[in-house]
């Protein structure tokens, strides 16, 4: 692939960055949540929890979630299969449980769907690479299949009622890419799950890496307009594929690898909204940069 001059240095950053943040800044990242386990059947269980409450502060994120793999024990994937009333669950081992917006019914009622697409497909595995199709341009496509299984679900055993309310906090663990959203939860699990590294797990073969989509948060979205990814002024669904299409001239076989690394920028508080808050002598895509290198050279 021809790449211009500019691409090629960014390129060269972009690589730097994926060398550069790795495993050992991993307590920066809900994925760090996964070091105790081994097992791939609660790799993917502990894996769509943290992901599904990864919104907020990062510090709050991990606390939270941490609430929730204690009440399940060291084999999440075992006790979600033993748990008979999620109701009970609920009032029992996680009264105490808040994450923002989302209380312990709606914890129960993500354990549920998790225990359900367990049990009738025999593992997480099975259940999204049964979705995959080989013709989908992208795991769009796959995702918005899981959300519309998901969603009508018999959500008796942990909410008392068979249908989501259109207004239930439960419907947040499902975006749905159709819609617009960015589903950046959805995309980060995936991440986790598809693709292989000193940091992302690699247990779904089944579902080819370059289908993947970047998670686009706040972070990953400003890092991406600075490096000139995208133009979208809105963190949405058609954003996150912009961002994904360009990363991919660096890597078609596996875009998504520079996601975890350019989001460090963010998090760490290199790249703010404002560019005087942001310390661009410490970024190593500053020579890539357009605010970077006039800040450099000022």
């Amino acid at each position: 692939m021809d790449l211009s001059p500019r691409e090629r240095l960014l390129g060269e950053r972009l690589e730097g960055l994926y060398r550069t943040y790795g495993p050992e800044t991993a307590s920066s990242d809900p994925i760090g949540l996964l070091a105790p386990y081994r097992e791939p059947e609660d790799l993917e269980v502990a894996g769509w929890i943290a992901s599904a409450f990864a919104y907020g502060r990062v510090e709050t994120i991990r606390a939270n979630v941490s609430k929730l793999f204690a009440a399940l024990g060291p084999r999440p994937a075992r006790a979600l299969g033993e748990i008979h009333d999620f109701r009970a669950f609920a009032g029992e081992r996680l009264r105490d449980f808040r994450h923002r917006f989302h209380g312990p019914l709606d914890a129960a009622a993500l354990f549920q769907a998790i225990a359900r697409v367990r049990e009738e497909a025999g593992s997480v595995r099975a259940f999204f690479e049964a979705r995959f199709r080989p013709e989908d341009a992208d795991a769009g496509a796959m995702v918005s299949r899981v959300t519309q299984e998901l969603v009508r679900l018999d959500y008796r055993p942990a909410l008392g009622r068979r249908e989501l309310p259109e207004d239930s906090p439960v419907r947040f663990f499902f975006p749905d890419p159709a819609s617009g959203s960015a589903c950046k939860r959805w995309n980060l699990y995936l991440r986790w799950m598809v693709r292989r590294d000193r940091l992302d797990f690699g247990l779904w073969p089944g579902i080819p890496a370059s289908r993947l989509i970047v998670p686009t948060d706040t972070h990953i979205h400003l890092v991406s307009r600075r490096l000139g990814l995208t133009r979208r002024k809105t963190a949405d669904w058609t954003a996150a594929r912009q961002i994904t299409r360009r990363l991919a001239r660096f890597d078609p076989a596996d875009p998504v690898r520079f996601d975890y690394a350019l989001c460090r920028v963010g998090i760490f508080g290199i790249c703010r909204k404002s560019p005087r808050q942001s310390r661009c002598g410490e970024c190593l895509a500053r020579e890539a940069c357009p605010v970077g290198r006039r800040r450099i050279a000022a």
